[in-house]
């Protein structure tokens, strides 16, 4: 159980907990992209990292080290 803080007071609240129990702040917990703040993201398979190194080598490293993908923006993350 990770700790994070809530957006309305500052709190910590745990990640799983659906809202803050010092302030009622809905806990939003989707992964969402930083560039455009969509929630419409995809995990990049290992299988699809591993292609990637064989055909391009060090020209993935972007892809590599990256662990999401946004399906709005393309950016990786």
């Amino acid at each position: 159980m990770a700790l994070i803080k809530c957006s309305e007071c500052g709190k910590e609240v745990s990640s799983k907990a659906h809202s803050c129990p010092n302030c009622g702040n809905p806990i939003d917990t989707a992964i969402r992209c930083p560039k455009c703040r969509s929630t419409n993201v995809k995990l990049i398979s290992g299988t699809s990292k591993a292609v990637s190194i064989a055909l391009w080598g060090a020209f993935a490293a972007n892809k590599v080290m990256s662990k999401y993908v946004c399906n709005n923006c393309k950016h990786k993350f």
